[in-house]
């Protein structure tokens, strides 16, 4: 079903799959209440910390709409983007994205030992990991359930095709330490619910509990923190942001340490 799914959105045009995400979108939108209800309740909370583009009733519903149709654009994008014969012949690729800030992810893996790149769900994340890899990074994440639990374990398999080593949360550190070691990036959807332990920060005025992975990572494995989103641009192009690094300073005690690196992915989240 993957794989047909891949070949499927590899022979539509932009515009056809910007009409199907406006359709899977509704329907997601009407019948998925956890997710609708969960969007909502953290556009209320952006939106009571002052976000302009929030401070209505008809923003929020307007936003709500954006989102769910922007994920599903971005889910067939990613799909289309696998079948690389497809899109030679077709032309139906979404243009490569533009890389703003791409010094400070080149200057944390000047050392040699690696990069964990902190990300949000916003954007095409799952096309940025794809590109990367096709640049010649190497790349780990991890994941829970991708897509859907039917098909969670055709897309893992599809990224370990495309060069993309994937853990779980109960595969623990070392398989991250050994890519790091080798020079290569991990990536972190850090405002996800895959993880094991949390720490509780202020996130748009409302305590959040965030994972405390990505500092601990980064500590054990003396690497850079880069702080990154994707965002798509006015015409559908797609931007991959490396907005900001921190370093770890192990001059500091482990729990002060992990707790500044911690604080230093929930601000990087919020601006984003």
């Amino acid at each position: 079903m993957f794989e047909f799914a891949v070949r499927a959105a590899a022979r539509l045009s932009p515009s056809a799959r910007e009409a199907i995400a406006a359709v899977l979108a509704t329907l997601d939108q009407a019948f998925s209440a956890d997710r609708r209800d969960g969007l909502r309740r953290n556009l209320d909370a952006v939106a009571a910390w002052g976000h302009p583009a929030l401070d209505t009733d008809a923003k929020r519903r307007a936003a709500a709409r954006a989102i769910f149709r922007a994920y599903h654009r971005g889910v067939l994008d990613y799909l289309a983007s696998r079948d690389e014969r497809a899109n030679a012949g077709a032309g139906a690729a979404a243009p490569l994205p533009r890389f703003t800030g791409a010094e400070r992810l080149y200057h944390a893996l000047a050392s040699g030992r690696g990069a964990v790149i902190t990300i949000p769900h916003l954007g095409n994340w799952e096309r940025a990991g794809l590109i990367m890899a096709r640049l010649g990074f190497r790349i780990h994440v991890v994941t829970g359930v991708q897509f859907h639990a039917a098909l969670s374990g055709a897309a893992r398999a599809a990224k370990e095709s495309d060069r993309i080593a994937v853990s779980t949360p109960s595969d623990g550190y070392l398989p991250l330490l050994r890519t790091l070691r080798r020079g290569g990036i991990v990536i972190l959807l850090a405002d996800g619910d895959v993880y094991t332990r949390g720490e509780t920060r202020r996130f748009f005025g409302a305590p959040v509990e965030f994972p405390v992975g990505p500092a601990l990572l980064a500590r054990r494995a003396g690497v850079s923190i880069v702080h990154a989103y994707t965002a798509r641009e006015a015409g559908g192009g797609e931007r991959i942001v490396f907005e900001s690094v921190d370093h770890p300073n192990r001059s500091r005690p482990l729990a002060e340490d992990l707790s500044r690196l911690t604080e230093g992915v929930v601000r990087a989240l919020e601006r984003a």
